[in-house]
């Protein structure tokens, strides 16, 4: 089953999450997808976890299936001339080449994009790194997807006014900068169908986390003003705006009133204290956002999450349940379509996530597991890098294909 980017060719040197999260939406999307790996320095994701039946393993990891799934695997070590070699003649297969190196790396293995542009000036390189590769820091910085957070400012805003930053769950800038990798690769593709040219994509993961907090950077810019930790998940402009307890453990609900619209719907629902006439303005639930939310919590308080979501959007306030993993597991709209089962001959039938789009008029490719380590290398070596079985076998006698 062809999808639209079928027949783009793809070598995948990322690791990790930022570099592999781009590779899997290019195979959602039909592309051939080669990953580089090492079995001397795995990719750490395969060591993350969480493994299937709880037992830890390289080739266990499902984090490692969902981001990689749709892929190849290839092993070869790149310090080596040997290895060197084969990359670059992958070079000359790909259309699209994905690292997620720390800058100066790939110069000091003597890949950098104008190598890399001479072997095929067709191809498109998109790098990406916490800050880029150009600028005062770049150089010299590396880390993960937490540094990402960091750096993009998200993590100073999640958690309580004098409390330390709780930061965001996992890496916020891992999640974020992929949804500008893909569109920029898309863009470059286009253009090259143009023009016939390759081109660089940098792409700065910390500067892609900035574009979701633009804000918390215009309040600066326009009046000097740091935002800090508010310790609530509502707008400081909207009432009520927020997120509130209901019956059971760890249940809530958030719920928007704001509208004027939905704050009647709610206030007739809710009643009580609500109905008093010094909420009917906006700039009275404001400056009684307290007391307001306070009679908002007594009355979600005692309400099952579940039922309230729909009697609350049936009366057209927007709210939904707080979720928790077991109310994803068993929502309707992601078991009808966003789920997706794999059968890996090591960790059996797995659930990992499937494609985050449907296209009208192109039917989806079925989701397949990500690779095992070196899965694929031979196949790689012969059909798209060109050598022999006596040229594969002593390249791997001599400690390359690893």
């Amino acid at each position: 089953m062809k999808g639209p980017l079928d027949g783009l060719r793809v070598l995948d040197m990322g690791w990790v999450m930022v570099g592999p999260v781009t590779g899997r939406y290019l195979a959602d999307l039909g592309a051939d997808v080669v990953k580089l790996e090492s079995s001397r320095r795995v990719d750490p994701l395969r060591t993350l976890g969480p493994f299937k039946d709880g037992k830890p393993g390289l080739e266990r990891s499902i984090s490692y299936h969902n981001l990689n799934a749709g892929k190849r695997s290839l092993t070869v070590d790149i310090k080596d001339s040997r290895g060197r070699e084969a990359i670059l003649r992958l070079v000359e297969w790909a259309d699209v080449l994905i690292e997620s190196f720390s800058p100066g790396v790939l110069d000091d293995l003597d890949l950098a994009y104008p190598v890399l542009k001479a072997r095929n000036p067709a191809l498109i390189v998109a790098s990406t790194s916490l800050l880029g590769q150009t600028g005062p820091h770049a150089r010299g910085t590396s880390g993960v997807g937490t540094m990402g957070a960091s750096m993009s400012g998200a993590s100073l805003l999640l958690g309580w006014p004098g409390h330390a930053p709780c930061g965001t769950y996992g890496p916020w800038t891992d999640a974020i900068a992929p949804r500008f990798i893909v569109p920029s690769i898309l863009a470059a593709l286009h253009r090259r169908r143009a023009t016939g040219e390759g081109c660089h994509i940098d792409v700065a993961q910390a500067e892609a986390g900035i574009q979701f907090l633009s804000p918390a950077w215009y309040q600066y810019a326009a009046n000097g003003t740091v935002m800090e930790r508010r310790g609530h998940a509502g707008s400081p402009l909207r009432v009520p705006h927020g997120i509130f307890r209901c019956a059971g453990q760890d249940r809530w609900i958030a719920l928007d009133g704001s509208d004027e619209a939905a704050w009647q719907a709610l206030r007739t629902i809710v009643g009580g204290p609500l109905l008093d006439s010094k909420f009917d303005t906006l700039i009275g639930r404001l400056r009684g956002r307290q007391e307001l939310e306070n009679a908002i919590s007594a009355w979600t308080i005692s309400q099952q999450a579940d039922e309230l979501e729909r009697s609350l959007q049936s009366a057209g306030v927007p709210a939904h349940v707080v979720s928790n993993s077991n109310d994803l597991a068993h929502d309707p709209d992601l078991l009808d379509a966003h789920y997706c089962h794999i059968d890996d001959p090591i960790v059996g039938d797995a659930i990992v996530e499937g494609p985050r789009y449907r296209l009208g008029r192109t039917p989806e490719r079925a989701t397949r597991r990500g690779p095992r380590i070196g899965e694929h290398t031979q196949e790689i070596l012969r059909d798209l890098c060109g050598y022999d079985a006596a040229a594969i076998d002593e390249l791997k006698a001599a400690g390359v294909l690893v």
